[in-house]
């Protein structure tokens, strides 16, 4: 799953990348975020959960949080149905 968000500041875009490429020896939920002013640069942040309903209750609530910023979706693409559903969910909850 990969979500990347942009905004434009006036001056330069402003990206921030959600993406579940890198795993975790100790839990499987677990996904990264990416954020600065490169696509794929800048500071990165990686969360772990020990259950899917909390991962995915922070993937809607940062997905909430950059629409509410005026961010826009450059960017989604998920593999396994769970992931695409949630995706589909958080843009029908968020952007109508």
């Amino acid at each position: 799953m990969i979500i990347t968000f942009y905004k434009f500041n006036g001056k330069a875009n402003r990206y921030y990348t959600i993406h579940d490429r890198q795993g975790d020896l100790f839990s499987t939920f677990t996904f990264t975020a990416i954020w600065g002013v490169e696509l794929y640069g800048g500071r990165e942040k990686r969360y772990v959960f020990e259950d899917r309903a909390h991962m995915e209750k922070k993937i809607r609530r940062i997905f909430k949080e950059r629409i509410k910023k005026g961010y826009k979706v450059l960017y989604s693409f998920a593999r396994r149905s769970d992931a695409k559903d949630l995706i589909d969910n958080a843009f029908k909850e968020n952007i109508g």
